[in-house]
């Protein structure tokens, strides 16, 4: 097992993602006892065990019992393309903060190309769970509130200051990777 101390503003889907694991949520089991009862307060300087994680395809698993890889997967390898995200909103000192006066809306959305993947309320700022696609342009925005996530401030889609804007516009030339209603699926 190895030893790894977690630094200023990393999370435990930061440190994961260094070492090759497919959760944080195997990382925080493992280390939950140092960590406490919620994983996005993650202090710096928290020494994390972090498990032997098996990289592999498994291709090298099958061709050591003597066995074709491609016989058993037809030469395609699988990966699930959806991630779980959490987050708990928390102020400058990683504290909880407190209940909102009024319920929030969250959205899970693509900043290159504005598709929302998830949307609810919210009063307290505890936890927010979902699933969104494994993506770079992933961004959770909180109406009213701008957060920072994996050290990028996020902001809720009606709240993005118009530079940003102008930025996504602009990146925006290519077309999306994920299907949605306005896209012809092939037959």
């Amino acid at each position: 097992m190895k030893k790894y101390i977690s630094q200023p503003n990393e999370d435990l889907g930061m440190i994961a993602q260094k070492f090759g694991m497919p959760s944080w949520k195997y990382l925080y089991e493992l280390n939950k006892e140092k960590i406490g009862d919620n994983p996005d307060l993650l202090q710096s300087g928290t020494e994390l065990d972090i498990p032997e994680w098996d990289t592999t395809s498994g291709d090298e698993k099958i061709s050591a019992k003597r066995a074709s890889p491609f016989a058993y997967t037809s030469g395609v390898s699988y990966r699930y393309p959806w991630v779980p995200v959490s987050l708990s909103v928390v102020d400058i000192n990683k504290k909880l903060m407190g209940d909102f006066e009024k319920e929030r809306e969250y959205v899970i959305w693509d900043r290159k190309n504005g598709k929302v993947f998830s949307r609810g309320d919210i009063k307290k700022s505890d936890v927010i769970e979902s699933l969104a696609p494994d993506s770079n342009n992933l961004s959770i925005g909180i109406k009213g509130v701008p957060i920072v996530w994996e050290n990028d401030i996020h902001y809720h889609p009606d709240d993005m200051p118009v530079s940003d804007k102008k930025v996504i516009e602009k990146e925006d030339s290519s077309p999306s990777s994920f299907l949605d209603e306005s896209q012809d699926i092939p037959e």
